[in-house]
């Protein structure tokens, strides 16, 4: 009977150590403290993200969860990405639910939202990736909705990346990044089938001695329309301290058109240090003039011994939607992140 049930363990064991499963993530916890128009606010997030993978030969199946505990009490589990990818001869498939990230093409001028019975079919061709995408939009509750589908390319052209995307009867999105003696550079504009909703996002940047040096910018064809704040939807960059859209369902920031910003990076003894200083550009609505919003954010970053990470910015904006009569005021706003990826 011993031996049986050695034998049983030994198999289960074995069984678990074939499994191609892993199990990824990374944690921070966030402390804000906030001074806006005379008031002082403290509050905090927290935020787990685990990524479940498995796989079994060419075929990998992706559960991405993100747990949020805010400063007031909520808390939430979101399931985000949910998808299969496999390989099909030589063409690639991806299937289910997923975004693309702010460093896809377009990816600072269009949020990436999540859409429901998504697939991606994509294959290389003479060293160019060439792709089509469908999914479906503003699903029911029976789950079904209608198609969007865009074709989609990634041609290399002497060391630089060529990137177009069309989006039937919505939009086309093309983009050029690489790097040219030295300076690197990435722009993308993406021309929408509806009037006066183009948008152009652009960065540029070298390295100066033991300074990296950057200017990015985003311009938006909306003058005097009410949609002005709805051209670009991204609220979630890791480029710009402030940007034009917000990360909720309203998404526009009132009266804004465009925005500037000049990078400055360095680092000290293991300490990364940055500095980066713009202007939210303000736009005409219905007749109405809206300012232009300075603001400026400085941040340090180190790695601790405990493998965590600790970072610390200071931000100092004014307010966006004053009106050319109105007065502006200042927020700042300290953070203090400590984060962890496992």
């Amino acid at each position: 009977m011993k031996k049986l049930i050695a034998a049983a363990v030994a198999t289960s064991v074995s069984a678990i150590a074939m499994a191609d499963v892993s199990i990824t993530g990374n944690a921070n916890y966030e402390y804000f403290h906030k001074e806006d128009s005379g008031y002082n606010t403290n509050y905090a997030d927290m935020e787990i993200n685990l990524s479940v993978q498995g796989k079994s030969g060419d075929t990998g199946v992706v559960a991405n969860f993100e747990i949020d505990n805010h400063g007031n009490g909520d808390s939430a589990l979101d399931i985000e990405d949910t998808y299969i990818t496999t390989k099909i001869g030589d063409i690639n498939v991806k299937a289910g639910n997923f975004a693309s990230g702010t460093t896809a093409l377009g990816g600072e001028i269009d949020q990436g939202g999540r859409a429901t019975n998504k697939v991606d079919l994509s294959t290389t061709i003479g060293g160019a990736k060439v792709g089509y995408a469908v999914s479906s939009v503003s699903a029911t509750d029976e789950g079904y909705g209608t198609d969007s589908a865009a074709v989609y390319a990634s041609i290399p052209v002497a060391g630089m990346t060529l990137g177009i995307k069309d989006n039937t009867d919505s939009y086309t999105i093309t983009g050029l990044k690489g790097a040219i003696s030295g300076v690197n550079f990435r722009v993308e504009n993406k021309d929408n089938d509806a009037a006066n909703s183009d948008a152009l996002f652009y960065q540029v940047g070298t390295k100066i001695g033991d300074l990296s040096v950057s200017y990015e910018a985003i311009d938006s064809d909306a003058a005097g329309t009410d949609s002005i704040t709805d051209v670009v939807t991204e609220g979630d960059s890791a480029i710009f301290a402030q940007e034009m859209a917000v990360d909720s369902t309203s998404k526009g920031k009132t009266g804004v058109d465009g925005v500037s910003q000049f990078t400055v990076a360095t680092s000290i003894d293991g300490t990364a240090l940055k500095l980066r200083v713009g202007e939210l550009r303000g736009g005409k609505v219905s007749g109405t003039q809206y300012k232009d919003a300075g603001f400026s954010r400085i941040e340090a970053s180190r790695q601790l011994a405990s493998g965590a990470k600790l970072t610390v910015s200071y931000d100092d904006y004014e307010d966006t939607g004053v009106t050319s009569s109105g007065t502006m005021s200042d927020t700042q706003l300290l953070e203090v992140d400590l984060s962890v990826k496992f």
